[in-house]
């Protein structure tokens, strides 16, 4: 999957990937919290970091999460070294759901500086 991201660029309009639009803002006009993720992910495998934060900020604060969850495991695994996991409390997941729920209101609003969060 990340091959295929990363040799096919979603912003190209006849790149040779198959690329899917957003089924919520085919429908509604809006961007959901998602939109502009396929970008951010090619944005990220070739190492444009301001170009996926353009694109989506979302997706590069789940990569963050992801990289820091792949280092837990492996210290735990293999060098037997505790990690504390801020991410198993209650309060940092709510504050996840708060995060993308105001991205997704904010990035929604026709006004400057909210329409630089559109992909």
């Amino acid at each position: 999957m990340a091959k295929y991201y990363y040799l096919n660029d979603p912003e190209v309009t006849n790149a040779r990937g198959v690329f899917p639009k957003c089924p919520f803002y085919v429908l509604t006009n809006f961007h959901c919290p998602g939109c502009g993720s396929q970008r951010a992910i090619h944005d990220i495998l070739h190492f444009r970091i301001m170009d996926a934060l353009m694109h989506n900020v979302t997706i590069v604060i789940v990569v963050i999460l992801l990289l820091s969850k792949i280092y837990a495991f492996l210290s735990k695994k293999f060098f037997k070294l505790y990690y504390y996991n801020l991410s198993h409390k209650a309060y940092f997941t709510f504050a996840i759901l708060v995060f993308v729920f105001a991205y997704w209101i904010l990035r929604n609003l026709p006004y400057y500086p909210f329409t630089e969060l559109t992909p």
